[in-house]
């Protein structure tokens, strides 16, 4: 009885949650085109500064792609970005899970493999995968935030 009572503690405590965010379907719909721009500096050694935008592409088929440019300023030295990412996504409810397939580095993107790896945004990394949380304002716009997981937020 008590094993029993452990196992629907557990389930109800780690399985539940997750179950319930696939199942539950948006209200609304996800928005085909989101561009934003981002600033990152880093004020740590070594210091640095990332200026980008993203253009993302959400088909209604569940595929989607994106568009990073931008420039990255590491120790005095310039780089440039400029990558494609293509992706699938799926939508359920409040949360968006995208999974990055293959990232096309274009010919004038200068940004050193190593480098890319330790401060480009997730999305335009190959074979990741990230988790979106998604609100909708009263004028009809969307936030989608980047969480890297699904997070559960309670008020009590």
């Amino acid at each position: 009885m008590r094993k029993s009572l452990l196992a629907v503690a557990l389930f109800v405590a780690f399985i539940l949650p997750w179950a319930l965010v696939l199942l539950v379907r948006p209200a609304e719909p996800v928005p085909e085109w989101c561009e934003f721009p981002y600033r990152i500096q880093n004020e740590a050694q070594p210091g640095g500064v990332i200026n980008a935008t993203v253009r993302n592409r959400f088909k209604a088929d569940g595929s989607g792609s994106s568009i990073l440019t931008g420039t990255i300023t590491l120790r005095d030295r310039h780089y440039q970005l400029n990558r494609v990412s293509d992706y699938s996504w799926h939508r359920q409810g409040d949360f968006m899970l995208v999974n990055t397939h293959q990232v096309q580095i274009m010919a004038n993107d200068t940004v050193p493999a190593a480098l890319a790896a330790q401060v480009l945004f997730t999305s335009g990394r190959e074979a990741n995968n990230d988790f979106y949380q998604m609100y909708q304002l009263p004028n009809g716009d969307q936030i989608i935030n980047y969480s890297g997981m699904p997070r559960l937020y309670c008020h009590t």
